[in-house]
């Protein structure tokens, strides 16, 4: 389903009572949309996007979020020429599936042109001269040679396609026309959106079935009268603005269709009270929408690089290892040679000599060397392979330590719940030294979550940096320290106060240890470990938030989220 003129018209009336509006903020949702905040007494969130399947605009209930890293050119000019601009007016060209936001700002006047039109659709900067800034998508004539969309050339409305009548301008015998023209057994609908503007094909049912009971009702079974009856009945609200949107739901209450009339032609509708509302139920059940996607998929392809390269590391020194075994092996070599050099012919390529304990033992040489320079060459190789056997492991174990940190990151990413949280991964990836720091200015780390449960103060760490301050700056050693088993998540702590802790404490504490973790996405019970803090160590050069504990004992508990009352304890945190 599309947004269609009518959609367009309708939400363009709603705007009217934005005009004056400031623009406070421009904002890349994704690599389709634009967002715009703009205050009128209050703030108004504006969602534009030329997505190929979901192209939109409407007014959003929630603010829009940045979703791309870096800036783009559009993204530059809009901050120039719309932030801080005034909103002066909302037109719509005729029967067309385009929305012109006309802007008075600092640096002069400018249009903000949305066409919503398919995988045709585009936003475009247009200057006081009428030439194009910029636009999401730049048509070259390569493309579309009829009509360019490219920086420093004229922009032009999409042509109208040829043939077709307004609809307020048809007549009965217009309609008779279109219906003796029809090819057999076509349904009506598709002849009116044949040879009328702006009627989409949700519109051309909605006519049908209101002159005919049927939206599928054949041309040749389609009384005229009726359908031009009904179309003026549809077009009426471009004249009197008497709107009535609907939205129309499946058995299953979801949302399939959306419209700014109500919807005759399906049996389960209901009216909802402006067209933004019915757009925002209707999309966001289809794209179970992410407002960090565009964020969280860059921050996720990082950990996945510096993942790809420790792998690699790991797989090297695995291949330079040598067991304790293989080290003596090289000593006794030397020390064998030594011995027994009197016996070692000139230029032998090997010699077998007894070991240490009597049997035969075959040792290469290199002919070049002497007896004492094949058994030197031993010793080196010996001293290099123990010093080997030292290193490797311990350089093994802090890599596998590195892993076990990307694994919390990567759960601490899936988990975040808005910007400043994915923005704290990806500042620990560079705190780690695994990608380059972000340019983004202003970010503020956020803090654990302090919730007061019967009493007990209990603090939940939501990424690493919480969890070493929740685990090590917050918890005293007889406070109660829990954790999920098994995998990467939150660290919660119970502030005991010396107090005994109640059984209904401790299990709100690690239900909440079991939603902040992976195993919320699995459903179920979740095993939960806890013990006091005084048990709990930090991995000696591990990772901020990696630790060891003991002393533990589990219990399994379902994830449930914070309660409403209990979230207002959270401590404050600044968003950017």
């Amino acid at each position: 389903m599309h947004v269609d003129f009518l959609t367009l018209a309708c939400l363009r009336d709603d705007l009217d009572g934005l005009l004056g509006a400031r623009v406070q903020q421009v904002v890349l949702a994704d690599e389709h949309s634009v967002g715009l905040e703009l205050y009128a007494g209050r703030r108004f969130h504006l969602l534009i996007s030329a997505h190929p399947q979901h192209a939109r605009l409407l007014l959003v209930p929630e603010k829009v979020r940045r979703g791309v890293e870096g800036e783009t050119p559009l993204l530059l000019l809009l901050r120039k020429w719309v932030r801080g601009a005034r909103l002066a007016d909302v037109t719509q060209p005729p029967w067309e599936r385009v929305l012109v936001f006309h802007f008075e700002g600092r640096e002069g006047p400018c249009q903000l042109v949305a066409e919503i039109m398919g995988r045709y659709s585009n936003i475009v900067l247009v200057g006081p001269d009428g030439l194009v800034l910029d636009a999401l998508k730049r048509i070259g004539p390569d493309l579309n040679r009829y009509r360019v969309t490219l920086p420093r050339h004229p922009y032009q409305l999409p042509p109208p396609p040829p043939g077709r009548l307004p609809p307020t301008e048809c007549t009965e015998a217009d309609v008779i026309g279109f219906l003796a023209n029809a090819k057999p057994d076509e349904p009506a609908h598709r002849v009116l959106v044949r040879h009328l503007l702006g009627i989409s094909p949700t519109a051309a049912r909605e006519v049908v079935a209101r002159a005919t009971g049927n939206p599928e009702t054949p041309a040749q079974a389609a009384p005229p009268a009726a359908l031009r009856s009904a179309l003026v009945e549809l077009m009426a609200p471009l004249e009197d603005g008497s709107w009535h949107p609907h939205v129309a739901l499946d058995e299953r209450d979801q949302v399939i269709a959306f419209a700014p009339y109500e919807l005759r032609q399906l049996e389960r509708r209901e009216a909802v009270p402006d067209i933004s509302t019915a757009m925002w139920r209707y999309f966001r059940a289809r794209l179970h929408a992410d407002p960090y996607a565009a964020a969280r998929q860059q921050v996720r392809a990082l950990i996945g690089e510096a993942r790809a390269r420790l792998e690699r590391t790991l797989d090297q020194l695995r291949a330079q290892a040598i067991s304790e075994e293989e080290v003596q092996a090289l000593r006794e070599a030397g020390e064998l040679l030594l011995a027994y050099q009197h016996q070692v012919p000139p230029g032998a390529n090997q010699v077998t000599v007894p070991d240490y304990t009597g049997a035969p033992r075959t040792i290469p040489l290199d002919p070049a060397l002497t007896p004492v320079e094949n058994a030197q060459a031993y010793f080196k190789r010996y001293e290099k392979a123990r010093r080997a056997a030292q290193e490797v492991p311990a350089r093994i174990a802090a890599l596998e330590a590195d892993r076990a940190f990307l694994d919390q990151l990567a759960a601490d990413l899936e988990l975040a719940e808005d910007r400043a949280d994915i923005d704290a991964v990806r500042e620990a990836l560079a705190d780690a030294g695994w990608v380059p720091r972000s340019r983004r200015k202003g970010a503020v780390p956020g803090r654990p979550l302090r919730l007061d449960v019967e009493g007990f103060p209990v603090y939940v760490g939501r990424n690493a940096r919480q969890n070493e301050e929740v685990t090590f700056r917050r918890a005293a050693p007889d406070d109660i320290w829990l954790h999920v088993r098994g995998l990467p998540g939150g660290h919660v702590v119970i502030k005991t106060g010396g107090r005994p802790v109640p059984e209904s404490v401790l299990q709100r504490a690690a239900e909440l240890a079991a939603w902040y973790s992976l195993a919320r996405k699995e459903g179920g019970l979740v095993p939960v470990d806890y013990t006091e803090r005084r048990h709990v160590r930090r991995i000696p050069g591990g990772r901020p938030g990696l630790v060891t504990y003991r002393h533990e004992r589990t219990r399994r508990v379902r994830p449930v989220p914070p309660a409403e009352a209990a979230e207002r304890h959270a401590e404050p945190r600044t968003n950017t």
